[in-house]
């Protein structure tokens, strides 16, 4: 599960999406227009046109509407900035714990990491001694 700040990028992502997939169906679908003093060689029927124009428009309507309501949802649901003295003292108690939960935690990694080392070095000492008396037996059998 992600953090919200990261689904608040992730639904504005999909917005843009949104936006740029509507606006790329409305250029391909719209009829052409017809300007003042302009003339056009061409004919004005464009081949390319949908008939179903409005259908992708309540598409995307819908798309972008449901993706601007999770947008604000996300929004509403992000922590508020702490206004009053009570609250930046609440908040400043919460960050101490925070704090020495914080170093707690460094001391026992550093602990279990000396630990760690320690034992690695009793294997790997273990395993130097169980080598060279394998190389020693191997030795006494070639010799005899």
């Amino acid at each position: 599960m992600s953090d919200r700040l990261t689904q608040l990028q992730d639904v504005v992502n999909l917005l843009a999406d949104h936006l740029c997939n509507a606006t790329g169906v409305l250029q391909e679908t719209a009829r052409p227009s017809r300007f003042g003093n302009f003339e056009q060689n061409s004919s004005t029927t464009n081949s390319n046109v949908d008939n179903n124009g409005d259908d992708y428009s309540q598409l995307f309507a819908t798309l972008i509407t449901r993706t601007t309501s999770e947008l604000v949802a996300l929004i509403d649901s992000l922590p508020t900035i702490p206004s009053t003295e009570d609250d930046l003292t609440e908040q400043h108690a919460q960050l101490e714990l925070l704090e020495q939960e914080n170093i707690e935690a460094a001391a026992k990694l550093e602990q279990t990491t000396e630990l760690a080392e320690y034992l690695l070095e009793q294997v790997q000492t273990c395993l130097q001694s169980l080598s060279q008396a394998i190389l020693d037996e191997r030795k006494k059998f070639q010799n005899v």
